[in-house]
């Protein structure tokens, strides 16, 4: 097996060492394991993230085949999250990974006691405005992620900040219900989002805080929106 140094080295040219020894400590907690959850562990445990909880009710079916990351024929009807993390430890063995097969509404807090960052890769309005308060109850950061068609959003979320409670408020189906989610979408918004939590390890001033990052790839625009002070 490689080493740890090399098998991060890749890495490197971006990150200082106290940089990656961050990344390496943090305790992450990913809500969600579809399109944007999955592409966003697999990117995390690359990038050198060694403790991860992930959470998620549902197993893979046949929808998922053309966008989630992790999904194939022999894992319909296994849930995500077994999936998610035999496929992780394959590719770090290191890391340590906790499963909640449940929704995240029914699991006690004290079960994220040492969690550092809460992930938000969730599809449903009321579990987004949920994670919102929990982030607030735990005092610890929420990254927000949510795509459909063309069209993605993300931005950090600090504890107190009332951003997504304004945005999901009124529990309007979000525009995935109408466009759907093609392939390319989530890992895209993924993307983002993963490079999102490197500038936040690195306290750089370019970092989505408390705003929402709008995403057009049809258009190539992008549009930044919210409230800076929280």
């Amino acid at each position: 097996m490689e080493s740890t140094t090399t098998q991060f080295q890749n890495n490197r040219g971006i990150l200082t060492d106290d940089d990656f020894s961050i990344i390496q400590r943090s305790n992450i907690v990913i809500v969600g394991l579809g399109g944007l959850g999955g592409h966003f562990a697999n990117n995390i445990v690359r990038l050198g993230v060694e403790h991860i909880t992930l959470i998620d009710f549902d197993s893979f079916d046949e929808s998922n085949l053309n966008r989630q990351l992790f999904s194939n024929h022999s894992a319909i009807g296994t849930p995500k999250a077994t999936v998610l993390k035999d496929a992780l430890l394959n590719i770090n063995p290191n890391c340590i990974i906790h499963t909640h097969i449940e929704k995240i509404e029914n699991i006690d807090m004290s079960q994220f006691d040492h969690a550092d960052f809460i992930i938000d890769a969730v599809d449903t309005p009321t579990t987004k405005i949920y994670l919102s308060a929990l982030s607030t109850t735990l005092n610890i950061p929420l990254l927000h992620g949510a795509c459909a068609g063309w069209y993605g959003q993300i931005g950090w979320i600090l504890p107190g900040c009332a951003l997504l409670q304004e945005t999901y408020e009124q529990n309007i189906p979000g525009l995935e219900d109408k466009l759907l989610n093609p392939s390319f979408m989530p890992s895209a918004i993924a993307a983002i989002m993963t490079s999102e939590f490197v500038k936040f390890i690195q306290g750089s001033k370019e970092t989505i805080i408390n705003q929402l990052l709008l995403i057009d790839l049809y258009n190539n625009t992008t549009i930044k929106t919210g409230d800076t002070n929280g």
